[in-house]
């Protein structure tokens, strides 16, 4: 009996051995493999990506025969032109690097059957330290093609300097903007207590009505169009249309950020990364300043929505090429991923870390201590997102994003048109309804 299992042992240890040995050949400290590398993490030379790659490289790096040279610095929304020109082999274009950070708009574009499959080199037991949502928003196919190295979500930025005094004479507390019931109540006494100001934004319109429609078990798309026979959808875009028109929402043409730093809305939802643009003070437009202190919380949700958050944020991806190249750039994904390495980049930067043990510890204060005020009440709420919530992986499509840039700019400018011919007052169900019906005929041109 032994004698057999042992002859159905050997077989299994030997391989295990046989590949580990394999690829620890396909590296050579002095012929050392080199790989280029875009990415998007500060578009400056002391970047804290910078940071950590030249610290690979005199590191793991260094061991193990690897060198990774950051050859381009951008910006999320600009490199995918240049990735997408290098993939086509435009003129003057240059070549796509060994390994880049990008979005899923750029991996359709250029085409997922590009791109090497970092799950032949990054084996099982590593993959599940990592948070199961994370590594499946990258899964196309059935092959790993995106691999996360930090990401991002949706919090709620509150000015408590204004709040705190608002909710002393309201008697409306932070716990009231943990749903969105709670939220439209606050805004419309903000706007009556303030005189008139909007009480917050969001700074992505469409992941407003995305998330909360599938949180409240309604279907937002059919096919690739939106589903305006929702009526979880008609639900959530008319209460939002209300406060639109009510004035409780802020309409500037900007991030929530700005908004907030001049006094011109008291809170918005956005990216967690937006953490790094707030500064320690508001500036009002007679030049006053008042201190800004923040309160973060969780994106509000409807009270009987499953508490759903939006993932997001860049993933690490490589193009197909040589077995040594491949995997040499699954060494430093891995190293990258540390949590040593991981938790100091994600709080520099405003992102998630990207495994699970990373966020029980990443409050500790051997991480946490050196960061100011802002960044502590940040991550408070990031570790409750990955305990309570569950993260919603954004659609792959081909013309999602030109749908979500249409469905952004008409709401916006439907609200403007319609405010200006009946702004100011409560809009009846039939002004909600003709408003809903026109947003859908728009949507639906070509």
């Amino acid at each position: 009996m032994f004698a057999r299992c042992l002859s159905l042992v050997l077989p299994i240890l030997f391989s295990s051995l046989l590949l580990s040995g394999c690829r620890d050949s396909l590296l050579d400290p002095d012929a050392p493999v080199r790989l280029s590398f875009w990415h998007v993490y500060g578009a400056q030379a002391d970047s804290p990506m910078n940071r950590l790659v030249e610290r690979f490289n005199l590191t793991e790096g260094k061991e193990k025969g690897i060198i990774v040279n950051v050859t381009s610095l951008s910006n999320t929304v600009a490199i995918h032109f240049p990735l997408v020109a290098a993939a086509k082999g435009e003129p003057g274009a240059g070549v796509l690097p060994d390994i880049f950070v990008t979005y899923p708009k750029t991996v359709l574009t250029i085409g997922p059957e590009r791109f090497a499959d970092w799950n032949e080199h990054i084996p099982s037991d590593v993959r599940k330290s990592y948070v199961p949502a994370f590594l499946e928003e990258g899964m196309i196919d059935g092959r790993q093609v995106m691999f996360p190295v930090a990401k991002s979500s949706r919090t709620l930025f509150v000015n408590a300097t204004i709040f705190d005094r608002f909710s002393a004479e309201t008697g409306l507390t932070y716990d009231d903007l943990i749903t969105w019931e709670g939220m439209f109540k606050a805004a419309e006494a903000y706007h009556k207590w303030s005189g008139g100001k909007a009480f917050f934004k969001y700074d992505e319109w469409m992941h407003y009505s995305l998330l909360n429609t599938v949180a409240l078990g309604g279907e937002f798309f059919s096919g690739r169009k939106v589903n305006f026979d929702s009526p979880e959808f008609a639900r959530v875009w008319k209460l939002l249309a209300r406060a639109a028109l009510s004035g409780h929402v802020c309409m500037l043409n900007c991030f929530s950020t700005a908004a907030m730093t001049v006094g011109e809305t008291l809170c918005g939802v956005e990216s967690t990364a937006s953490v790094l643009y707030f500064k320690d003070y508001m500036t009002f437009p007679d030049n006053t300043h008042l201190p800004l202190r923040l309160r973060v919380l969780p994106a509000p949700k409807f009270s009987e929505a499953k508490p759903l958050t939006i993932l997001a944020g860049s993933s690490l991806c490589m193009p197909k090429s040589t077995r040594a190249k491949e995997y040499a750039a699954s060494v430093f994904a891995q190293w990258l991923t540390k949590e040593e390495n991981n938790v100091p980049f994600a709080l520099s930067t405003g992102y998630l870390p990207v495994k699970n043990e990373a966020f029980s510890r990443i409050v500790t204060a051997e991480h946490f201590d050196e960061h100011d005020a802002k960044t502590q009440e940040l991550y408070k709420t990031v570790n409750r997102l990955h305990r309570d919530y569950v993260f919603y992986k954004l659609p792959f499509f081909d013309g999602y994003g030109e749908l979500e840039k249409k469905f952004c700019e008409e709401q916006m400018a439907l609200f403007e048109r319609w405010i200006a011919s009946h702004g100011g007052k409560e809009p009846s169900k039939e002004i909600l309804d003709a408003m809903f019906r026109e947003f859908r005929e728009r949507m639906e041109q070509p």
